[in-house]
């Protein structure tokens, strides 16, 4: 038997699962516009103080892509752009249509306003609905029963992808973690639909111009989270709507940003 005494045990080595940033989820936003005369103003919900992801944050509508938002028959109701197309313009192998439909869908289980078509080629009105059943609407799709797909087959609809301009994509830092890569579309918000809150996700709508929105969370109004910040803070240079969507339907290259901390103040100093 060996006189030598064991080593002293050195210190753990870090897991390697532990060491690894959590993987980000596929998310999409809908940035939804309305013109107050010709300026651009834009809804902002506001996150629940419970919500698990920036709570009592103001954001666009959005959410996760859902597996079911890559299926055949969701894909077979969309009007004006293929899977191929749309994941070319998002720099994607396959799949980019998937994150149209997410957004389309999160827009309308989060404050109800629907981007499809009726069979006439127009925008679908639905003021004609009354309240409980357009509710009851948004809460069946958001359960997926029925899902999207089957809602628009059961009334002629199309959702209307065409309708949504590329904008901007942003990745969730990596020491979060809860994280998100999500796709960042813009589009004018439906004229004969009113935005409402439905269940407890959001507890608050409003609608603002950019300007108005970042002068709110610089006194404290609002709370704006880093993107919605960034964002925000390049549309206020557009004072005309129709110049907004020129820009953002010029097909520029854009490029995910991905900030390398999330222990930002989200609240600016002073």
């Amino acid at each position: 038997m060996s006189d030598r005494k064991p080593s002293a045990p050195g210190p753990e080595a870090p897991s390697p699962a532990a060491a690894l940033p959590v993987a980000p989820r596929p998310a999409a936003t809908l940035i939804l516009v309305r013109a107050r005369g010709c300026l651009p103003e834009f809804l902002l919900l506001k996150r629940g103080a419970q919500a698990r992801f920036m709570p009592n944050a103001y954001v666009f509508a959005g959410g996760a892509v859902d597996p079911a938002d890559a299926i055949g028959e969701v894909y077979d109701v969309c009007a004006g752009m293929d899977d191929d197309r749309a994941s070319e313009r998002l720099q994607l192998p396959s799949n980019g249509l998937r994150f149209f439909v997410a957004a389309i869908r999160e827009a309308f289980e989060e404050c109800g306003l629907l981007l499809a078509y009726d069979p006439a080629a127009r925008i679908v009105d639905l003021t004609g609905w009354d309240d409980e059943r357009l509710r009851r609407l948004r809460a069946q799709v958001c359960a997926g029963q029925p899902g999207l797909a089957a809602v628009c087959k059961l009334n002629g609809w199309r959702l209307a992808v065409d309708g949504l301009a590329y904008f901007d994509h942003w990745i969730t830092p990596p020491d979060l973690k809860r994280r998100f890569d999500t796709r960042f579309f813009i589009a004018r918000a439906p004229a004969r639909q009113t935005a409402s809150l439905a269940g407890d996700e959001m507890s608050d709508l409003v609608w603002r111009s950019a300007g108005e929105a970042l002068a709110g969370h610089s006194n404290g109004e609002i709370l704006l989270m880093r993107a919605t910040r960034s964002i925000l803070g390049e549309i206020a240079r557009f004072d005309h709507i129709d110049a907004l969507f020129a820009f953002a339907q010029s097909g520029r290259k854009i490029l995910p940003t991905a900030p390398g901390s999330g222990a930002e103040n989200e609240r600016p100093a002073g």
